[in-house]
């Protein structure tokens, strides 16, 4: 994911997600490394009987390289359409035409967690906000029962430490948000998955903080 900034009273800020992209993700690099192995296999002759030599192999391997990209692409597509479609139902109370068979699946595991609850209200979407030194765009700040929680939208495999600090980054910038946490909506079960993290939160912001503090360290005189 590339870096991104924000403007705001003449300074150029990171984004949350740039500041937390620092951190290695070993789990990227299986999911790569999956995703070339996958190509190989999808692309070989299923037949038995086939002998493979080493020139026609290369162009497959070779392709194999860089099928992460394409998947990964893919999967921003399908994350960016979950999250537009979630939006337009907060905004509206409808119920949107998913573009794709995962967004639907991800949006029916998004309504199914709603019923888990008995009140929500929406306070904010897709809105931004400002710390010191750092911005970023929070999904959802919302009424659950009787809290005022942040709460962040992933369609990703698993929830994983660095969306923690994520969204610890996102609460400090309001003091009157009481809990936060991350919802992953699964595009092929159609399952939600919910992590509160409002216990960790001063753990996570911590966390957070010390990469901010790595990554201005590693950008002087930016602003």
């Amino acid at each position: 994911m590339a870096d991104r900034y924000y403007k705001y009273n003449g300074k150029k800020l990171p984004s949350v997600t740039t500041i937390t992209g620092q951190l290695d993700k070993p789990a990227l690099t299986y999911w790569a490394a999956n995703c070339a192995c996958d190509y190989i296999i999808e692309n070989l002759d299923p037949h038995p009987e086939s002998e493979y030599l080493l020139k026609d192999l290369m162009p497959i391997i070779e392709l194999a390289r860089k099928n992460f990209h394409k998947v990964s692409s893919y999967a921003l597509d399908t994350g960016s359409a979950v999250h537009a479609t979630i939006e337009h139902y907060l905004k509206t109370g409808q119920e949107p035409q998913a573009p794709s068979d995962q967004a639907l699946s991800a949006f029916m595991a998004f309504l199914e967690w709603l019923d888990t609850w008995d009140s929500w209200k929406t306070i904010k979407t897709e809105y931004t906000v400002y710390g010191d030194r750092y911005a970023g765009t929070t999904d959802w700040i919302v009424m659950l029962n009787t809290k005022k929680f942040i709460v962040d939208f992933k369609a990703a495999k698993g929830i994983y430490p660095e969306m923690a600090y994520q969204i610890a980054g996102y609460r400090a910038t309001d003091s009157s948000i009481e809990g936060c946490g991350i919802l992953r909506l699964d595009k092929e079960t159609g399952k939600p998955e919910w992590k509160d993290t409002s216990d960790t939160y001063t753990q996570d912001l911590n966390i957070f903080n010390i990469l901010t503090d790595l990554w201005h360290a590693r950008h002087p005189g930016y602003e």
